[in-house]
C-alpha cells in the first residue's frame, strides 16, 4: 500500500523543498521543472511526485509556512499590551512593509511564484487576507473597549485598511520603490488612518 503524501518521510519532503528554494531562486519559478529539482535531490522524477502532485505543489507548501510566519508576527504585535492601540496599528502597518520588503529583496524572482499561486490558489491568498482582517478588526475592537478608538464598524474598517495598505501587503509591489520611500508612505500613511480613528 502505498503511503499518503502527510505520512512521507518528512526530511525528504525538506530536502525537496530546499532544492525547489534554490532552484526558484536562482532560475526562477518558470524556467525550474520538476526532473531539475528531482534530480538536485539525487531522486527520480517518479519519486518526486510520491511527495508533490506538481511545481504548484510545492510552491503552495512553501508559500503557506511564509504566510503562516507572517500571521503569527503580526498576532505578536497586537498582543503587545504595553502599546497602546494606535502604536499597534502602526507597528502592523511596519511589519507588514518590513516583511514584504524583506521577502522581495531576497527573492529577486519572487513574483512568478506569486503570480502562480494567484492563478492557481487563490483560496490561499484570500485566506491569507482574511486572517489579517481578523488580526486588525482584534486591535480596532481592542481600541474602542479602551475607549482609544471610535469605529462603528471594526471589520468593515479592518478591511478598509487592508485596502488602503496593500502595497505594504504585497511582495510584487514593494520592489517598486526604496525602502526609505515605503517608510515615508507607511507614516503617512498611518498618521491619516489614526485621524479617522481615534476618539475625537
Amino acid at each position: 500500500m502505498t503511503p499518503s503524501k502527510d505520512h512521507l518521510p518528512e526530511e525528504i519532503r525538506e530536502k525537496i523543498l530546499e532544492a525547489a528554494r534554490e532552484r526558484f531562486l536562482v532560475y526562477g519559478f518558470n524556467k525550474t521543472t520538476m526532473a531539475e529539482i528531482a534530480k538536485d535531490c539525487e531522486m527520480s522524477a517518479a519519486n518526486l511526485y510520491r511527495f508533490f502532485d506538481n511545481k504548484l505543489d510545492i510552491a503552495v507548501t512553501m508559500t503557506c509556512s511564509c504566510l503562516a510566519d507572517e500571521e503569527s508576527s503580526l498576532s505578536q504585535v497586537i498582543d503587545n499590551f504595553e502599546k497602546s492601540a494606535a502604536e499597534k496599528l502602526r507597528d502592523f502597518i511596519f511589519a507588514t512593509l518590513y516583511y514584504n520588503h524583506k521577502r522581495s529583496s531576497e527573492t529577486p524572482h519572487l513574483s512568478e511564484m506569486v503570480n502562480a499561486i494567484c492563478q492557481g490558489r487563490m483560496d490561499l491568498v484570500e485566506q491569507h487576507m482574511n486572517h489579517k482582517i481578523q488580526i486588525l478588526t482584534s486591535l480596532i475592537q481592542a481600541g474602542n473597549d479602551s475607549g482609544e478608538f471610535a469605529v462603528s464598524s471594526p471589520e468593515q474598517t479592518a478591511e478598509a485598511i487592508l485596502t488602503a495598505t496593500i502595497i505594504f501587503n504585497l511582495p510584487t509591489l514593494t520592489p517598486l520603490f526604496s525602502l526609505e520611500t515605503l517608510e515615508k508612505k507607511a507614516a503617512g500613511l498611518t498618521e491619516l488612518l489614526l485621524k479617522g480613528l481615534l476618539k475625537k
